[in-house]
Formats: structure tokens, sequence, C-alpha cells
């Protein structure tokens, strides 16, 4: 069902954590030319993005570190969580899951049920709605982290594709069931007919790597293992059709107005997106946060990203907002999920340096 609505759920507390590493997008002039770069900050308006290519951090790590916030912070139970979701497309390993290494590091239980949904840019508001069926089967807490991070490549690479758009970003939210909470509801959707739009077409079993190697060589198999492919044309007027039309279902199923709710914080694409989507149906663009021209597009991390960045710069006295947020993106798929935040609980962002040491060595597993 596209539609959907659980009650007793809420959201007790959300951090976010970057690299700490920053670059600039005017550290490409030399590279793609100084007018090219101008008109990318113009159109995009990024000016910086947080990066891990350098350092090594993973998304993993960063979602880690988040949690960590949001436990230490409320000096929370772990023993409570009893599932932990691990939102993101950039996994530590093909096999197993990341969640499985995360419910080691943070020491959670081993009666936690974990599991990755490898969604891109709408890992957060698919991990809300399964959230909140974990808590409507009887899960007291669930631990929801999303993000995304860089590949690691070799440090002699010379990118020609365009780096700026992308940054790195990670997550963690902590889901509780509360009798006294208000419900989550929202409106999620597919367009699987599209996928080849916004796609990274090698590397998996469809077309895997050895084969790339056979025909183009390994260096070359090598650069096409890391490529993704966007068709900008299109996945600009698929936010500006499906996303629209999405919206617009949205508020004719469950009733209300722009007004009924305290910001949008919705996937960072890019600004001129972001803007057109805000004229399209009608949300003032003041109450739509836009983090992307400091962070860039974070990718699955960029909604939680979105809110915590605006309540800890834009304070409010009250408990409880309501916002809307909203992701779309590879897949294709879409969706808008309303919840409930304490902007109090809504905590400021971390850069992290320190990448996990799995102690994986090529002689241990050959």
């Amino acid at each position: 069902m596209a539609y959907f609505n659980i009650g007793k759920i809420r959201i007790s507390g959300i951090a976010n954590a970057v690299p700490d590493d920053v670059e600039y997008s005017e550290d490409y002039s030399s590279l793609f030319g100084e007018e090219y770069v101008k008109k990318f900050i113009a159109s995009t308006g990024i000016h910086r993005r947080y990066t891990s290519h350098r350092n090594g951090v993973t998304a993993s790590d960063l979602c880690c570190a988040a949690a960590e916030k949001v436990l230490t912070e409320l000096n929370y139970d772990r023993s409570n969580i009893d599932a932990l979701i691990y939102a993101s497309s950039s996994r530590d390993y093909l096999a197993p899951v990341t969640a499985c290494v995360l419910q080691d590091r943070l020491d959670l239980t081993e009666e936690c049920i974990c599991y990755d949904v490898p969604l891109g840019c709408t890992a957060y508001v698919y991990g809300l709605y399964l959230a909140a069926l974990q808590i409507q089967a009887g899960c007291r807490s669930v631990l929801l982290l999303a993000g995304s991070a860089s590949e690691q490549l070799p440090k002699d690479y010379v990118p020609t594709e365009i780096p700026m758009l992308s940054g790195d970003s990670g997550s963690a939210t902590l889901i509780e069931a509360a009798e006294d909470a208000s419900e989550m509801y929202g409106l999620l959707r597919s367009v699987g007919k599209k996928r080849e739009i916004l796609i990274q077409p090698y590397g998996g079993q469809r077309h895997p790597f050895w084969r790339l190697v056979e025909e183009h060589g390994l260096q070359r198999a090598a650069e096409l293992n890391n490529r993704w492919y966007m068709d900008g044309l299109e996945v600009m007027r698929f936010s500006l059709r499906e996303v629209v039309q999405m919206v617009g279902d949205f508020y004719s199923y469950f009733g209300g107005s722009t007004d009924d709710y305290d910001i949008l914080a919705c996937h960072q694409a890019n600004q001129l997106i972001l803007k057109n989507l805000a004229r399209k149906i009608k949300f003032p663009i003041e109450k739509i946060p836009m983090p992307i021209t400091e962070y860039a597009n974070t990718g699955c991390g960029s909604v939680p990203l979105a809110i915590c960045e605006h309540y800890t710069k834009v304070p409010v006295d009250r408990e409880a907002v309501e916002i809307l947020t909203c992701g779309f993106g590879i897949g294709l798929s879409l969706g808008i999920v309303k919840i409930t935040v304490n902007p109090k609980r809504c905590f400021s962002t971390l850069k992290v340096s320190e990448r996990f040491d799995d102690k994986v060595t090529y002689e241990k597993f050959h």
C-alpha cells in the first residue's frame, strides 16, 4: 500500500556526522575551468563539501559516530534497542550486511534485529517507514542509520566526472514506541521503468567486474566500476513532475496544508531543483532548509542533515514540531513522510576523522 499511517511513534533524537576534511568547489577550477565552476556554483548552490576520499572514513563510520552522539546525549539504555536499520547504498562489504557490524560496534544486544536497506536518496524516508513497522510489530526502539560516503580512490586519480556535487554524511535517528506520541504518516512510490536515468551499472552480478576486465582491460574496468550515469535533464523532469504529483496526492489523501508543517526537510539534490520544487508545490522557500550550500548533496543522509542543521541554527522553544520529510532519486524512488521531532534533540553536526580498523588483511582472507 502506497499510503500509511502508524501511531504511537516518537522520534527521540537525531544526529549527523561528516568527514573532517573539507573541499571547496573553487578547488577544481584548474581541472574543469574557472568559468565552468562558477556556473556550477550558481546552479547548484554548492560552495563546499565534506569528503572521505582522502581520509578513508566510511558511511558506517559516520553513522556510528552519529549514533554514539544520540545515545550519549540522551543517556540511553542500549539494551532497549530492538532493531537497527542501516539505510545506505554505501556498504562496508558485499557481505555481511553493515547493520550487523554496527550492532557490534555500538555494543547493542545480540537480540537486536539488524538489516541493510540499500536505497539511495530515499533511504531515510523508507527507513522511517520500516522503523515504524518494527515499532508496530513490538520493538521498543529502533536505531535508523542513514548515510553516504565517497568511493575510496587512488591518490593520483584524476576525476573526469564532476565530484563537487556529492558530499559525505552519516546520521542516526532514535525511534521509540510511546503511547502519548503522535502518528507518522506518508506516501512511498517507485518508478522502476525509469531506472536508467540514474544508475551505477557496473560491478554487480548483471555486469561483473571480471567481465569488464576481459573486455576493456584492468585500468578501464576499474574506472567503469565506480562510474555513475545521470541524465540530468530527465532527473530534473522527474523531480518536477513525479515528486510534485506525489506531494499533491499526499495533501489530497491526508488533508492539511503547508501551514501545518514547520519545515519541509527535502533531499538536497541541488539548489535549482529545490527552488523549482518549492515553487511548484507552493511551499514557502524559507521553510525548506538548504544545507547543500555547505555540505553538497549528501545522498542517503541529506534529509536528517537538513533537519539538524535547521534546528541548531534556528532555535525553537517548542518541544514538538511537525515536519515533512521528502526523498527522491535512484530507483527511481520517492517518498514523503510526516514526523514529529523535538528541535532540542536535533544535535549539531560532528566531524569525524577516525576510520574503524576491522583487522582485515589480504593475508588473512585469501
